[in-house]
């Protein structure tokens, strides 16, 4: 599955490329450029907004509408709505910035990149594999609000 988020869901876009799936996200496009978009690249348009919404079901598109208030809620929408899997696999997972696939990359490649403390303390680090973004990703303390908020988006279920 792909998609194409309008630019309400940001945030939702990030959740959704990290869990693996391939999310383009819109932030300044119209109406008629977004669904003109999902349409030509076969999209699933993902929006927070009815009218949006509406208009691409009429014409035949694909489309979600996300209208939850958390984060929680919104996975659990589009869980529920599309089947989705609500696991990280560093194996498929983008990049939440750019979308552009990450790969594991040996420790010795970030060695100045990351602060010292997270360079001792990780083994293990996932690369960005755009030229233009190269982010760099580890299991950090924030990884356990990842978990936790996928756990509750699938008791929401």
């Amino acid at each position: 599955m792909r998609f194409l988020a309008d630019g309400m869901l940001g945030n939702i876009t990030r959740w959704l490329r990290l869990l693996g799936y391939d999310v383009k996200y819109e932030k300044l496009r119209n109406d008629d450029e977004l669904l003109s978009e999902s349409r030509m690249e076969n999209r699933i348009l993902l929006t927070a907004d009815v009218e949006l919404f509406r208009l691409a079901r009429r014409r035949g598109l694909e489309a979600v509408l996300v209208k939850e208030h958390s984060t929680v809620e919104g996975l659990s929408r589009l869980s529920r709505k599309l089947n989705l899997q609500l696991t990280v696999n560093h194996e498929r997972s983008r990049c939440p910035t750019c979308g552009s696939p990450i790969m594991r990359v040996e420790k010795r490649l970030v060695e100045g990149k990351v602060p010292d403390g997270t360079y001792d303390r990780y083994r293990r680090f996932w690369m960005c594999t755009s030229a233009s973004c190269s982010k760099i990703y580890w299991r950090g303390s924030h990884w356990k609000k990842i978990k936790q908020t996928l756990e509750k988006a699938k008791k929401m279920k």
